[in-house]
């Protein structure tokens, strides 16, 4: 008899010990996964102007904060505007102020100028024309020329390429180009990427694009002279090429939190001091004008 009650006492010490190493696996396991769990993770998204860039700092900064990841989503300056308004995503990238659209709460919306982005004038890379006035140019795009005979070329129809409305690209070069004149109707695509092989694969095409695309498509594309200036980055500091913009960041009240760290590192030296450069853009600091929500042009004194 008491050989059986040693028994049956040890049995339940030996369910109490395992009951208990299972209690505690639980709790390692229940550790280890909100300790996962407290991975940041912020959302920018906007300019596809802008999106090469972000896409390589989020690969460098990675390296250094592997605690927070950086989604880049796409989608155009107006998407992006709208989307931080809404409190849908951390930060809005985009190639115009806030205060040149209809954005609902523009006013609470905090900018932070990342970098100057420029604007080239593209056709297909058959195409003989090699320079246009800025008056050929808005006339093309308004729809007062339409064949490439009227500007020296050879007698072929011309296709005006645009990007969508809510673009920067496209507020850039109304701004910078069109004036008060409306574009004619054109195939209007949502990317950038998306016009770079529109206009590769079809004769007669034109379009603008965002200096970082053509980094990739020299065989593909011509780049059209204004008015014999040639769109370069040292044209764009003196204003002599004229059709650029801003890269902005834009947050929901002051920046804060993650988004603020990583805004921080756009600003900072990694990013202003070579990634910029090397990716196509021009560096705020290195410009030697300013334009604000007007378009009103002032020298730095660079």
């Amino acid at each position: 008899m008491k050989k059986r009650l040693m028994t049956v006492f040890l049995a339940i010490c030996t369910l109490l010990a395992c009951a208990g190493c299972a209690k505690n696996a639980d709790s390692k396991i229940q550790t280890k996964s909100s300790t996962s769990a407290k991975k940041a993770e912020i959302t920018v998204a906007g300019s596809t102007a802008f999106e090469p860039l972000v896409k390589q700092a989020v690969k460098s900064y990675a390296q250094f904060n592997p605690s927070v990841k950086v989604n880049v989503l796409g989608g155009g300056s107006q998407a992006g505007l709208n989307q931080v308004d809404q409190g849908k995503v951390e930060i809005g990238t985009s190639d115009f102020f806030a205060a040149q659209q209809n954005i609902v709460n523009r006013d609470h919306l905090s900018d932070y100028k990342v970098a100057v982005v420029g604007i080239a004038v593209v056709a297909n890379q058959k195409l003989k024309v090699n320079n246009l006035s800025a008056s050929q140019l808005k006339d093309i795009f308004s729809g007062k020329i339409t064949n490439w005979k009227q500007v020296g070329g050879k007698n072929q129809k011309i296709t005006i390429v645009s990007r969508a409305d809510g673009s920067g690209s496209r507020k850039a070069f109304e701004l910078n180009v069109m004036g008060k004149t409306p574009i004619a109707a054109a195939e209007e695509l949502s990317s950038n990427k998306h016009l770079e092989e529109y206009v590769a694969k079809t004769p007669g095409a034109i379009g603008y694009l965002a200096f970082p695309y053509l980094k990739d498509s020299k065989p593909k594309l011509k780049k059209i002279k204004i008015d014999n200036v040639t769109p370069t980055a040292e044209h764009v500091k003196d204003n002599s090429w004229k059709i650029w913009a801003y890269e902005h960041m834009y947050t929901r009240g002051m920046s804060r939190g993650e988004a603020s760290k990583f805004i921080t590192y756009m600003l900072g030296d990694d990013v202003q001091d070579g990634m910029l450069q090397k990716a196509g853009y021009i560096s705020i600091h290195d410009m030697e004008v300013q334009k604000d929500e007007h378009g009103a042009m002032v020298k730095t004194g660079n």
